[in-house]
């Protein structure tokens, strides 16, 4: 329970980096997730899998009807709708001569590298530890009863301590998931309501009050679920479910907004990839 109330007001601390500057709060969020990275990478190494198999298994995948839930899970946690109102947002910040052409298209291809290379590196963090978790307890007894509170006690008695003892490594990266993910939750948040309400407020009670309305519910929810080990992991895999539902309202708006010319001008997206990017929020709920 200290935990669940600890952890978010830390994060909530950590979004006042934002008055030093948003490229402190992104340098931050890039430790956060190297953090992540290094943890689970040496995670995965510990667990020495097949590469042929896990790449037939990246470029060919097999689900059962038991595993769909998963699947359409990992597509929200790695996407994560929220986001695209955070980037839209991010991009502001820069200083950026919008007279010049040049100048505008130059920012856009540098956007469209490093909304690339996040997601990339999102997916390379789900498939380590997707990676290690199969390669430990897939098709074992144990699958079933293994949870986010006792998982680390699993891996250190299956992997074992040495030097880094996996036990620690998996708290790092986890804790770090989660940092990275309240904060980038909450300052979209932020964004949003502060959009779309257009809220005329000091700046630091606006970010006091959109802040508190993206934490404080989920302080709740922690303190609900703190008895019930099963249930938190079970609304843990729905609210990514959720997620992937949510990514066509997130992003068929603003495939709306960048297919017009008297809105990006010279710089609206064609027909041809108007209709590729559309079929992919399609598809997400079917």
């Amino acid at each position: 329970m200290i935990t669940s109330l600890s952890l978010p007001c830390f994060s909530f601390i950590f979004l006042f980096l934002e008055n030093y500057g948003v490229r402190k709060l992104e340098a931050f969020f890039a430790v956060l997730i190297a953090t992540m990275a290094v943890s689970f990478a040496w995670m995965f190494d510990q667990t020495k899998p097949s590469g042929t198999e896990l790449l037939l298994g990246v470029l060919i995948p097999k689900l059962s009807s038991k595993t769909i839930k998963q699947a359409v899970g990992v597509v929200g946690c790695i996407i994560m709708p929220h986001n695209v109102f955070l980037h839209s947002t991010l991009v502001q910040s820069r200083e950026i001569d919008r007279s010049k052409k040049g100048r505008v298209q130059e920012a856009l291809n540098y956007y469209s590298i490093e909304s690339a290379v996040a997601l990339f590196v999102s997916f390379i963090i789900n498939v380590f530890v997707t990676t290690v978790f199969a390669k430990a307890f897939y098709g074992t007894e144990i699958a079933d009863s293994i949870g986010l509170v006792n998982v680390g006690d699993y891996l250190q008695e299956k992997f074992g301590g040495g030097l880094f003892p996996i036990l620690y490594i998996w708290a790092i990266g986890l804790l770090a998931a989660e940092q990275s993910s309240t904060i980038t939750g909450t300052y979209a948040g932020q964004f949003i309501m502060g959009g779309f309400l257009n809220l005329r407020l000091k700046k630091w009670l606006r970010a006091v009050i959109t802040r508190s309305f993206a934490i404080i519910p989920t302080m709740i929810v922690a303190l609900i679920f703190d008895s019930s080990e099963s249930a938190l992991d079970e609304l843990n895999e729905w609210l990514n479910v959720l997620q992937s539902i949510q990514i066509p309202f997130a992003l068929i708006p603003l495939l709306c907004l960048v297919s017009k010319e008297q809105v990006m001008g010279s710089f609206k997206i064609g027909s041809v990839l108007k209709v590729c990017y559309c079929k992919f929020p399609c598809f997400v709920p079917c």
